[in-house]
């Protein structure tokens, strides 16, 4: 998993977030998901003040939650985010996977949280949230290279 590009923009007294990644699970992942197995994702996102001397000031810290799931009986994906509960169907794996990485205009901070005057920065991750899977397959994520699926931290200059 990698994150492609992501950047923020200032609209109406709101900076919102774009962001792109590349999301590719391994053979073992990938069975687990047709075999019943629902498969959390999490992104998160962290605005911090740059300082100078000292260390950096976290401003906000958000987390986004999906779930990844395949319908055996229509032989369909779903893509559901936690948060809004709205969820997406697809008939390929590839396609809920490019789903899953792209966020577009999503509200991120109110520009009045923002000193014009100081440097602030963005941070993004994605990670597959290994503590909700089953107990036997959580057990064999934590010493299974298959299951260690991380983007790197993605950073950029929020103003």
């Amino acid at each position: 998993m990698k994150f492609e590009n992501a950047s923020t923009y200032l609209d109406d007294g709101v900076y919102y977030l774009d962001a792109f990644a590349t999301v590719e699970i391994g053979d073992e992942p990938e069975r687990a998901l047709m075999n019943g197995v629902e498969l959390h994702f999490l992104i998160e996102v962290m605005v911090e003040r740059k300082r100078r001397w000292w260390i950096d000031t976290p401003i906000i810290q958000r987390r986004l939650r999906y779930k990844l799931y395949f319908y055996e009986l229509t032989r369909h994906f779903r893509v559901e985010n936690l948060q809004t509960g709205k969820s997406e169907n697809y008939r390929s794996l590839g396609a809920a996977l490019r789903f899953l990485g792209q966020i577009e205009r999503y509200a991120l901070i109110e520009s009045s949280r923002i000193n014009s005057a100081k440097r602030y920065t963005a941070s993004i991750y994605l990670s597959l949230d290994n503590t909700r899977l089953p107990g036997p397959l959580a057990a064999r994520a934590v010493v299974s290279n298959d299951w260690d699926l991380q983007s790197e931290v993605f950073q950029w200059s929020l103003n």
